[in-house]
């Protein structure tokens, strides 16, 4: 892991477990064991270290989506795909939880906006259901807003099943 993503992951756990209030590039700078001149080396400012946490948090997403198509053959394949992809952080990635958190408090609403823009046209083009494919698709957010509040490992376990159950029905073109 290069400094860079060490310095990244965590400035993802300080917003986990002390709340983005409590991150500044000096304590940054401190949890990581650097000078604060190390940190700014790699990030500018706050923001611009925030915007580079959403920006590799949404790169390691989208590179899951694809790598999880390319093991799919059936139909809906980007909508599966996003399903496997969700769950795969089914354990709690602290880092991607604190990346939400953070996407409101700079501009990287918009790196996530534009990626929902593109996803949209997936999810679109994806097949003719196209009530079924969002019904999917809201599982999976509901699941997402489960990992970043701390929802209980029952609930999670069984909202992962009810995601995987409809990916298998979606496969199989059944309601």
């Amino acid at each position: 892991m290069s400094k860079k993503q060490l310095l990244l992951r965590t400035a993802a756990q300080i917003i986990q477990t002390e709340g983005i209030q409590q991150l500044s590039m000096d304590h940054l700078a401190k949890r990581a064991g650097i000078t604060k001149g190390g940190v700014l080396y790699h990030f500018e400012s706050k923001a611009n270290l925030l915007q580079q946490m959403n920006r590799m948090a949404l790169d390691e997403f989208e590179n899951r989506i694809v790598h999880h198509q390319t093991e799919l053959d059936g139909p809906y394949p980007f909508t599966h795909a996003y399903a496997l992809a969700t769950l795969d952080y089914s354990d709690g990635d602290a880092d991607l939880i604190a990346v939400f958190i953070s996407s409101q408090e700079d501009a990287s609403g918009k790196l996530w906006n534009d990626a929902a823009k593109r996803w949209d046209e997936q999810f679109a083009a994806d097949g003719p259901d196209a009530d079924r494919v969002l019904e999917l698709r809201l599982l999976c957010d509901g699941f997402w807003f489960a990992l970043t509040y701390g929802y209980s490992a029952a609930f999670k376990d069984r909202a992962a099943r009810i995601i995987r159950q409809k990916c298998d029905a979606l496969s199989k073109g059944e309601s």
